[in-house]
């Protein structure tokens, strides 16, 4: 099994697609991942609309490379993506891929409308409620951001996945499945699920800190891909200079052996060298196999990170309208926290525009989570 590693500095188009273009070369180009005619799904990373240089999306001249990558090959590129605010439309226009959709004549999808998807090997998700697009499709790929990811360690080509569940289905899976492992056992099965042909990475400029939304750009300078999503994250989590193997998506699908560990990974490619030492987020380190799962869960408010809101809070309410289990109200001008019913999600910490969602250590997890 192999991942290629490009090296490509910067988003000026001639670079981003020689790194492509390179990626995709070793694996026999695009023309051997789908058929002429195919109908096919580019699923990028769109958080938020955001500008491309904020570094939470997908940049859009990468998307323009595998665009005219699928039309080169004959296929029929459609590009999609479910956010976690507002609509990919809107999300689309903001962060620059609507304009190349229209410039390259690639369809911009709604995802709006959620179809049922059996799965019954599924080893925790067995249905699956997804954008209905995926039945009108051939092929999928998955066009992934390189960020660290507060709850997950880091967000690539599998959990960007997730954005195939429409709207407000995201909050469910937080509220059935609050530890990081079921949660990320949900992700191995959806990847398995939807199968993507290939899995590509934006990592010219990634996000490190606190990620998925709120952390800091950081200059990488790599495209990295491969046809196995899982060893495209094992290689990006090590190049970003974390243990990858002990990060819950990877880990899981080691222990499945969907993937082989990172020795036995070939990284191929003129970035293969590449590393760097992105800023954890804060919650990375997790007490999961350290501490009693009924001590953790009895001393919840102890034993984890909790949300905070800071001085930048403006009571805008965003957190609160999309809080899975409701735990959070807006109580004279600010945004006050229930951390009896909080399930530790930190998706407010995700979604907030204002960066004033902090994770703080509880006084047991200060004196315990160092310990190994």
């Amino acid at each position: 099994m192999k991942v290629a590693a490009a090296v490509a500095k910067t988003y000026d188009y001639i670079e981003v697609e020689a790194g492509v273009q390179e990626v995709l070369n070793q694996f026999g180009g695009m023309e051997t991942l789908i058929k002429p005619e195919e109908r096919v799904l580019i699923k990028p990373n769109m958080l938020e609309g955001l500008p491309p240089e904020r570094a939470v999306t997908t940049h859009p001249e990468v998307v323009r490379a595998v665009i005219r990558q699928v039309k080169r090959a004959g296929g029929i590129p459609l590009v999609g993506d479910s956010p976690g605010i507002g609509s990919g439309m809107k999300a689309a226009e903001k962060n620059g891929i609507a304009g190349v959709c229209r410039e390259e004549g690639a369809e911009l999808l709604a995802f709006a409308e959620s179809a049922e998807y059996s799965f019954p090997e599924g080893k925790v998700i067995r249905k699956f409620h997804l954008t209905g697009e995926l039945q009108q499709v051939d092929k999928v790929i998955s066009l992934a951001k390189m960020k660290t990811h507060s709850f997950m360690g880091i967000t690539g080509a599998v959990k960007n996945l997730f954005g195939c569940i429409v709207g407000p289905g995201k909050a469910q899976f937080h509220l059935r499945l609050k530890r990081r492992d079921d949660f990320a056992a949900m992700l191995v099965d959806l990847a398995l699920l939807v199968k993507p042909v290939f899995f590509l990475v934006d990592g010219i400029v990634g996000m490190e800190g606190n990620g998925p939304r709120n952390g800091s750009p950081i200059q990488a300078g790599v495209i990295l891909g491969g046809t196995n999503g899982f060893a495209v994250d094992l290689v990006m989590g090590q190049m970003m200079g974390f243990n990858s193997e002990e990060l819950p998506v990877s880990r899981l699908a080691l222990a499945r052996g969907l993937v082989p560990g990172l020795k036995r990974i070939e990284v191929v490619g003129s970035g293969r060298e590449l590393r760097w030492n992105f800023q954890p987020p804060y919650n990375l380190e997790s007490l999961d196999g350290r501490v009693p799962p009924f001590l953790v869960r009895f001393f919840q408010n102890q034993f984890t990170y909790r949300p905070v809101m800071n001085e930048k809070c403006t009571g805008c309410s965003r957190c609160a309208q999309h809080c899975p289990p409701q735990a959070i109200k807006i109580e004279n001008g600010k945004a006050m926290v229930d951390y009896e019913q909080c399930i530790r999600c930190y998706c407010c910490q995700e979604l907030c525009p204002f960066d004033a969602v902090i994770l703080e250590q509880g006084l047991l997890l200060k004196l315990f989570g160092r310990k190994k």
